[in-house]
């Protein structure tokens, strides 16, 4: 029995990519999406580039695009020289205390108005939508004062990770993609968990968050990412400098190192969100969608 096989290229079949019209529209597009490309990732060769000049080559004019070497060992000088190592841990720590209060508290924020919904769940999920709709410049004072004075306590939480953390778990945005994709979840799962004896936070637990890996995944990659650029908190909040992030390491360097050694930072810092893009770039893309299509 003979069986064709029809190839897609996106929203083209292979039988509209034979068409004249079709394939030079397919063919202009390509071309666009190359020079969009190009003119993304020029900025990094750039900086990858410059990173291995000196000064003088680095403001030569007219300016050079290849170095006129290429030595790693000026990549481990500036990461020893300037002290890279703890503001890197600290970011990292950073980021995986945001993480963790992404994941816990967002996500039971989602599951509890997708499936426990208690009277006004409805008006509470009102309410965070329109916190959504505020810009982040009418926050900032009140947030500052918050952590600062902590109310009723009086606790001075500067100088700590706190604030960021507990910033990180109270992020609308994620909630309504926990909520999406909860929803999404056949209640026919939690029938059969509730006759098996589980507790609404068991079934959390137990049974939302091993179905849920595919969103948890993608909203802790957008959390680190977000994490490991973080500047604007950090710069109010952190004044100890055994604390100090990346984001504010860099802001000292620019103003006190060569442009060459600047470089050199620069790009170790975007090293480790470019990993985690190569490797999890499949999530990322997946992130669009996520929660978007029940099942």
């Amino acid at each position: 029995m003979h069986r064709t096989t029809e190839e897609h290229y996106g929203a083209i079949s292979d039988m509209e990519l034979k068409r004249p019209y079709v394939k030079a529209v397919h063919a202009v597009f390509m071309v666009i999406s190359l020079l969009l490309s190009a003119i993304c990732l020029l900025p990094l060769v750039w900086l990858l580039l410059s990173a291995f000049k000196d000064t003088k080559e680095f403001l030569q004019i007219p300016p050079t695009f290849l170095p006129k070497k290429f030595d790693l060992n000026k990549l481990f000088y500036v990461w020893e020289t300037h002290s890279l190592a703890i503001p890197f841990l600290n970011t990292v720590y950073l980021a995986a205390g945001d993480i963790a209060f992404t994941v816990v508290f967002n996500g039971l924020a989602g599951y509890v108005l997708s499936r426990l919904k208690p009277k006004g769940s409805r008006l509470v999920f009102m309410v965070i939508l329109w916190t959504m709709l505020l810009p982040n410049n009418v926050s900032q004072v009140p947030l500052f004062m918050t952590f600062t004075h902590f109310p009723v306590t009086g606790w001075d939480l500067s100088n700590t990770y706190w604030p960021m953390w507990l910033m990180a778990g109270a992020n609308s945005y994620y909630i309504l993609l926990f909520k999406s994709f909860f929803d999404s979840i056949s209640i026919s799962y939690f029938e059969s968990a509730k006759l098996d004896g589980c507790s609404n936070l068991q079934m959390f637990y137990k049974l939302v968050v091993p179905l849920s890996i595919p969103v948890i995944a993608v909203i802790s990659i957008f959390e680190f990412n977000g994490s490991w650029g973080s500047y604007f908190w950090p710069l109010l909040l952190l004044t100890d400098g055994k604390k100090y992030v990346i984001g504010q390491r860099l802001y000292i360097l620019k103003t006190s190192v060569p442009i060459d050694v600047y470089c050199v930072a620069m790009f170790l810092v975007i090293i480790p969100p470019s990993v985690i893009y190569f490797i999890f770039q499949k999530q990322i893309m997946g992130g669009l969608t996520v929660g978007g299509v029940k099942g």
